[in-house]
């Protein structure tokens, strides 16, 4: 079952919606990240990211926290943008997960990098052990190009596709 979900640029008021799904030590065991320590260090770090631009100025960091229909808030996708060439991320709350929320936000953020940021290709490094992630990146036409890190895939796709 997929649901309709909305983008909305991510601010430090998100925190508080988003630290409760987030706090999820499982959410993080296929990255090199820990789990937020509290909602107001999440509060801080949303802060910092809210100028969407890298401390020197070149790259482009854009943070949407994703919401469902009714308005309640289910995770976050990210990019970081250079040269024309998007890193993306993506973290859905556990109970939300198998519900087709990842590969819609995903989806939508891919068509917004590309309309509204000018990116003609789109890159991901993903944990080999999560076959969710490598899953979502095959449907959404992400090709692997690199599989020789120590567990970690890197794909990639062109912005045509979006």
């Amino acid at each position: 079952m997929t649901q309709t979900i909305v983008l909305e640029p991510l601010r430090a008021a998100h925190a508080i919606a988003l630290y409760p799904l987030l706090a999820d030590p499982d959410l993080w065991r296929f990255t090199d990240r820990e789990p937020p320590a509290s909602c107001e260090a999440l509060a801080a770090r949303y802060a910092r990211l809210e100028s969407r631009r890298s401390p020197d100025g070149r790259q482009a960091w854009l943070n949407w926290a994703v919401a469902d229909a009714a308005g309640g808030f289910v995770g976050f996708v990210q990019a970081t943008v250079e040269n024309a060439c998007a890193e993306i991320a993506y973290v859905i709350g556990a109970r939300f997960q198998g519900r087709g929320y990842a590969t819609r936000a995903v989806r939508a953020m891919l068509v917004e990098l590309k309309r509204h940021h000018a990116v003609s290709r789109f890159t991901a490094s993903v944990d080999e052990r999560n076959t969710a992630s490598v899953r979502l990146l095959a449907r959404l036409n992400f090709v692997l190009i690199d599989a020789t890190a120590t567990s970690s895939l890197r794909f990639e796709r062109a912005a045509d596709d979006a």
